[in-house]
């Protein structure tokens, strides 16, 4: 949901770079816009409003390990495999959570030993990380009762 109102406040903000470059345009052609100068400025700040909004809500959980207990991480761990489709690695745990490599292959052993991750191989022998319970909106809506699977 965030990568959507992320993606929308960004759409925003071109479109209001748009109208302002159109008054900014049609100013410097001649036209008497001394009634619509002030419009531009406006759509220029929400431009950059919706900008620092839309990078506000896409960016990565990011945490400091030292400060961080382990619940902490176990939750960035989890933001960061949502925000990548329920997979993940060391490398890019550790990237978007701002983890040593130490650290993040720590947490990610944590859940696997606690199964709420598992192990796979990429073609390349990279280690991935799985989360079957992160399921989308409509793997959910179409789960039956247990006695029915």
């Amino acid at each position: 949901m965030k990568r959507f109102f992320a993606t929308l406040l960004a759409a925003v903000g071109l479109l209001f770079v748009g109208v302002a470059i159109s008054l900014f345009v049609d100013a410097a052609r001649g036209k008497d816009v001394s009634d619509s100068l002030g419009g531009g400025g406006v759509c220029l700040a929400m431009a950059l409003l919706a900008g620092l909004n839309s990078w506000r809500l896409y960016r990565p959980a990011r945490i400091k390990a030292k400060k961080a207990s382990p619940e902490e991480l176990e939750h960035a761990a989890l933001k960061c495999a949502a925000a990548s489709g329920g997979k993940l690695t060391e490398t890019g745990l550790s990237l978007d959570a701002g983890l040593s490599l130490d650290e993040a292959k720590r947490v990610l052993a944590s859940l696997v030993d606690r199964g709420a991750a598992e192990i796979e191989v990429s073609s390349s022998g990279a280690l991935v990380y799985a989360f079957p319970g992160l399921i989308s909106e409509g793997e959910k809506q179409a789960a039956k009762p247990v006695e029915d699977a």
